[in-house]
């Protein structure tokens, strides 16, 4: 009776793609302006390698984003939409038409991290990156590990935990949220990663690996220049602030 009730996104979770596929369409079409439902249906779809349909789905929840401002969910769902069209031997439509439109004809993530660069190296920047997604309790990054790649969360929520000063137990910090970043320090520093992340829900994310940095860096050296104006500026609520405000009160 259990499995009677079960829901889309429950079969989705388990992979179970071809049950999933008409309860998320049914809802999709239910809740028409609902872009999670929308995102959910189009990767049962590509887990049912239901390709085509899959894409359209992905470029509509895309469009919403973008729509709406949320310009780095946007590039994400996209992000999914070009690996399904390269696992099925398609090019991206840019290169078939020549000519594509620019990630960030609207409104530029709230990042202090990119709000300084033009729309050409973002968009260069933002090339590079790849999407991975974790599930609850997680672990993306831990404390001491040697870090050479910065994340942005593209969706989801992640917890920051550190070690205080003489202790062997872990302390939470903070919650962060679609938009926040993290892992800069150790990418720009090349230092030890200062704390532990950890996926609170279902949470994709958007990487940028040290070496795609350097190829980007190559290309438009502004971007090195902003990206160490950040790091001497370490703005406020930055992972890395937060430890050092802590440590000092140990």
């Amino acid at each position: 009776m259990a499995e009677e009730n079960e829901s889309g996104a429950s079969l989705l979770a388990k992979r179970d793609y071809a049950r999933a596929v008409p309860l998320l369409k049914r809802e999709a079409e239910k809740y028409p302006t609902n872009p999670r439902i929308r995102l959910q249906y189009a990767d049962a779809l590509a887990g049912a390698s239901i390709i085509d349909e899959a894409i359209t789905q992905y470029e509509a929840t895309a469009k919403y984003y973008d729509d709406n401002g949320l310009t780095v969910q946007a590039i994400a769902v996209r992000k999914k939409a070009d690996k399904i069209r390269g696992q099925a031997g398609e090019r991206p439509p840019e290169v078939v038409a020549g000519k594509s439109e620019p990630l960030f004809t609207r409104k530029v993530p709230k990042s202090v991290l990119f709000e300084a660069l033009n729309d050409t190296e973002r968009e260069a920047l933002f090339e590079e990156m790849d999407l991975e997604s974790h599930d609850e309790g997680s672990v993306i990054i831990s404390e001491g590990d040697p870090g050479s790649s910065m994340y942005l969360i593209a969706s989801g929520e992640v917890k920051v935990f550190t070690r205080a000063a003489g202790q062997t137990s872990t302390v939470y910090l903070a919650k962060l949220g679609e938009g926040d970043f993290f892992g800069e320090v150790s990418v720009l520093t090349g230092k030890p990663r200062t704390a532990t992340i950890t996926a609170s829900s279902r949470t994709e994310l958007l990487r940028l690996d040290k070496e795609k940095l350097d190829n980007v860096l190559s290309k438009f050296p502004g971007i090195r220049k902003v990206l160490d104006d950040f790091y001497k500026r370490r703005a406020k609520h930055t992972v890395e602030a937060m430890i050092e405000n802590l440590r000092k009160k140990a």
